[in-house]
């Protein structure tokens, strides 16, 4: 019967054309203008609710993909619906989204000609932009037809499915390709109650499978990190990392050979840090001053001069722990240990320590993935291993003599320090 239809169409447009074309002894119209003649009468079909006319002009025009009657899958499945046959419809509308949920999937299709005109824009024109509302739209008008619920259900669950997953395009490096993705998150709970529900009623077809063993699972994963934000809006960004500034105070000591040359004592102190994280690894450049080393000779009598040493270095940390309060990081770095009683003494260093951040306060991020601003107590113990080096004299003045020494001694610095940070989280 379709195939009788079908003729029959044809046949009626050929016999539109041919009073005119006798009348003006004009040559037979071409395939193209038949095509385009069978989408008009569609589309006017479906505009008067002429759904026997408008049936026959889409059944000749899919009998005609192959010859180049332009007519995407995506309009053939919109005029479907369009005209009544619901069942048909779904199946394409199931296929076509089958492509994107089930990964196993690779139709065979060939490529099907297309025709911006005014079908394409009737045929379109409630569904952009497609929300929750277009979507409960669509499936009320199948809801009081005769086909059977696994369709219904199916198409709701698939509907739903359009709003929250899709293929994107992504170029990288001048190579394009498409990616699944949830690209909407306020529409998420809907679809899984459908999909859990389709599951539940109809598991022998195929997208019980398809919905159970990867749409389902897919959704689940892609949420868990919005859900643990609702819960706790700051656990993602917990061993992530971002960028700090940090200035404060330190007591320490030194220690090791090299005390046999000099004696240290505390003097004002002060450390400043800039801190660059990403994931669980950090970089950070420090400066700090506060020890003062006085050289010592055999006799014990003190020479005044210089000031607090110095330090500069760059320290690569790891987060071994982190939590709304607390992030501990270890860190090892190299520097340079500069004397400053005497120019020519300065040592590199080997740095090793921890970090213990306090966040005492931090803003709450807007969203998943937002920026919080954080005020963070660091607790930081440092020690910088290295040698001291010299080869200088001093004035003995229990034998009234000069004594040249030739030093090369290791020693250690030890730090403790407090400093408040200002972080970018």
């Amino acid at each position: 019967m379709v195939k009788i239809a079908t003729f029959l169409f044809a046949a009626f447009l050929l016999l539109g054309f041919s009073v005119p074309m006798a009348q003006d002894s004009a040559p037979k119209p071409s395939k193209k203008e038949l095509f385009l003649r069978a989408r008009d009468v569609l589309k006017t079909s479906l505009e008067s609710g002429d759904t026997a006319r408008a049936g026959q002009a889409l059944d000749y025009l899919k009998a005609n993909v192959e010859e180049g009657a332009p007519l995407t899958r995506f309009e053939e499945y919109l005029a479907e619906m369009e005209t009544g046959r619901y069942e048909r419809g779904i199946e394409l509308y199931a296929d076509m989204r089958r492509v994107i949920l089930d990964s196993a999937f690779k139709p065979n299709w060939q490529s099907r000609a297309s025709e911006d005109d005014p079908l394409s824009r009737y045929l379109y024109r409630n569904l952009s932009p497609f929300d929750s509302t277009k979507a409960d739209s669509l499936h009320a008008r199948v809801v009081p037809s005769d086909i059977s619920d696994e369709y219904k259900d199916l198409y709701r669950t698939l509907l739903y499915s359009e709003l929250i997953i899709n293929k994107v395009p992504v170029s990288v490096y001048g190579v394009a390709f498409v990616v699944t993705t949830l690209y909407d998150t306020t529409n998420v709970e809907h679809f899984l109650t459908c999909a859990r529900d389709f599951v539940g009623k109809y598991p022998q077809s195929t997208y019980t499978r398809i919905f159970k063993e990867q749409t389902i699972p897919y959704v689940e994963e892609r949420m868990q990190p919005y859900r643990d934000f609702y819960k706790d809006p700051f656990k993602h960004k917990y061993y992530t990392g971002g960028l700090g500034v940090f200035v404060g105070q330190w007591l320490g000591f030194m220690t090791g050979d090299a005390m046999d040359y000099f004696h240290s004592e505390m003097g004002s102190s002060f450390i400043g840090e800039i801190s660059l994280q990403f994931g669980r690894i950090s970089l950070n450049g420090l400066f700090s001053y506060g020890i003062v080393n006085h050289p010592v000779g055999e006799s014990n009598v003190y020479v005044v001069g210089g000031g607090e040493d110095e330090t500069v270095g760059l320290t690569l940390g790891y987060t071994v722990f982190d939590s709304r309060w607390l992030k501990a990081e270890p860190f090892a770095g190299v520097g340079n240990y500069n004397f400053l009683w005497t120019d020519a003494d300065i040592s590199t260093v080997l740095m090793l320590g921890v970090n213990a951040d306090v966040r005492l306060f931090a803003t709450k991020p807007k969203r998943l993935g937002g920026i919080s601003f954080a005020l963070i107590a660091r607790f930081k113990y440092m020690m910088q291993f290295g040698y001291f080096t010299n080869e200088t004299s001093y004035y003995d003045y229990k034998r009234e003599e000069h004594v040249d020494l030739d030093i090369d001694e290791s020693f250690m610095s030890h730090q403790f320090s407090l400093s408040l940070g200002l972080y970018l989280w």
